[in-house]
């Protein structure tokens, strides 16, 4: 919530919640820690609120709360990041783009969920086995664009490169999970 709020502003925020029926997190968001507070059924649904507000435009926005979203992990885990970040410099660039996809997909999978990262000859795979964006929504194309964001900012913090990430499947198509190819730099 604080990433959208980051994005879209306070307002924008408050008709979101409004939008997506949670209107008790107006003027009382959880609390910014690791704990999870917010169901999958809820976070679906203010991403929903998000693609109506906006319409074609959402895709931007919601990859721009992706971004934020990493970019506020990184805050919340200081020690954790500037560690890591420093040891990355000893590692060659395929080894950092890999162990920041592994980190990123420990928090997109706590508490409980199943997100892997699986390397490949041409490119690393991120699978997301739960994909709480998707919950109860059907598309046609892939949707998950916050993860997206998520994606290319902790590639982009972890090698200094901008890569392309493209979702392959999406469970809101029917694909049994949501699969990001990371590709190599533009």
């Amino acid at each position: 919530m604080l990433a959208v709020q980051e994005v879209m502003g306070r307002s924008g925020l408050t008709t979101i919640l409004r939008q997506a029926g949670l209107q008790r997190y107006t003027g009382n968001l959880p609390p910014d820690n690791q704990e999870t507070s917010l169901a999958a059924a809820e976070y679906a649904a203010m991403i929903q609120a998000i693609e109506n507000y906006y319409g074609r435009g959402a895709r931007g926005t919601l990859n721009r709360i992706g971004h934020a979203s990493f970019t506020r992990l990184l805050a919340s885990n200081k020690f954790k990041a500037q560690t890591t970040q420093w040891l990355y410099r000893l590692q060659p660039h395929a080894s950092r783009k890999l162990n920041a996809l592994k980190w990123l997909a420990e928090e997109i999978a706590a508490p409980g969920g199943q997100v892997t990262v699986e390397p490949g000859e041409q490119y690393i795979t991120l699978v997301d086995h739960e994909s709480d964006a998707t919950f109860g929504r059907t598309r046609d194309a892939e949707i998950c664009w916050v993860t997206l964001g998520e994606i290319q900012e902790a590639v982009k913090w972890a090698t200094g490169a901008e890569h392309e990430v493209v979702e392959v499947a999406c469970k809101a198509k029917g694909d049994p999970a949501c699969c990001f190819e990371i590709r190599d730099t533009f």
